[in-house]
Formats: structure tokens, sequence, C-alpha cells
């Protein structure tokens, strides 16, 4: 009973997308990556894989910034504003695992603004049916608890990508995303292409 109401409330946050204030207008909010122990095991990823990706964000004009003061449960975020991601050195352990799955989520919100700050699975159901039966009970608790209703499916979409995904299919995905607009696939183009090609 638990589970069918916690699946209905998720299936959801695909209604949400058309209506989200991000949508319309500046991005005035950070995407958060809080709660260790939370999120999915980490995607085998090296420190050349964290490297890479970081330089593909710098390309695209968002520098990363490592901290050792950040609080306690906070691992990275990405500011629209200052459009820069912060990744907190002091509370992630120190392996490349795990710095790889919180620079590959903030990358994914990277992405979605770059998209005119929409989620890459909007009008995609099929894809957002995957998300959710492929994302863990308690991370889709801690998402409808932790994250307010606007931000809920872009945490999932982030969630997902980063946990699921092998690190070259990210780069490139943020790479095809964040291109110039006349030259970029479209948006809705983007997960399936990725589903194909990664086999997932």
């Amino acid at each position: 009973m638990v589970f069918r109401g916690l699946a209905a409330a998720v299936v959801a946050l695909g209604a949400l997308a058309p209506a989200l204030p991000l949508a319309s207008g500046p991005v005035h909010q950070n995407f958060y990556q809080w709660g260790p122990g939370i999120s999915a095991a980490p995607v085998p990823a090296s420190w050349e894989h964290v490297d890479r990706l970081e330089e593909v964000l710098i390309s695209h004009g968002v520098p990363v910034v490592y901290r050792d003061s950040c609080p306690e449960g906070l691992e990275g975020l990405y500011d629209p504003r200052q459009n820069e991601i912060l990744m907190c050195r002091n509370t992630m352990p120190h392996r490349s695992e795990n710095y790889w799955n919180t620079l590959a989520h903030e990358s994914v919100h990277v992405m979605q603004v770059c998209r005119n700050a929409s989620p890459l699975s909007v009008g995609l159901d099929e894809i957002q049916e995957a998300m959710l039966s492929s994302t863990p009970q308690r991370e889709k608790l801690y998402i409808l608890t932790a994250y307010p209703p606007e931000q809920r499916l872009y945490e999932l979409e982030a969630r997902w990508v980063a946990n699921t995904f092998a690190p070259d299919a990210v780069t490139d995905l943020l790479a095809d995303s964040c291109t110039a607009s006349a030259s970029r696939p479209a948006t809705q183009a983007l997960l399936p292409s990725l589903l194909d090609s990664s086999g997932v």
C-alpha cells in the first residue's frame, strides 16, 4: 500500500513539468545533492572521468569549485545564478566513484538549464517510467520528502542519469545538451538516443 502510494506520487512528477516556474524564466534556485547513503551504488568511474567531465563543463562556461567547508550531508550543488558547480571535499569519501556521481548529478542540472530550464524527459512517458522503476524506493521517498514539488522531476532525472549510465555517455550527453542551439539534437531525442547507445 505504501509503495503504491509512493509510486503514484512520483508518477505525478511528469505532470508537474509544464507548470514548473523554472521553465518560463531565469533560474533562481540551486540544485543540491544531499543525502550520503541515499543514492544508488555509484557507477564505476576513474579520476580521469571526473577530469574529463570537468573539462567539458568548463568548455561550456561552468566552472567547478571545490570546498572543504560544506555543511554535513551536502555533497555538491549547481548554482544556476553563478553558473558554477560546487563540490564538497569534506563530506564525500575520497573515491573517484563518489566524486563522479556527484559531478555527473550536478551536470544533469546544467544540461536541464541548457535546455531552457526544463527536464530532459518532458513528454517522454516511457523514459519517466523507466526512471521510476529503476530508482530504489528509498531514493524515491527521499526525493519526495527532501525536495519541493517543483524540483522533484529535475532531481529524479539527475539521480537516474548519474546512477545509470557510463561516464563517457554522461559526458557526451552534456556536450550534446549544451552545444550551440543551431547544431544540438532535439531535447526529446537525447535520452532515447542515450538509452539506445547504452543498451540499458
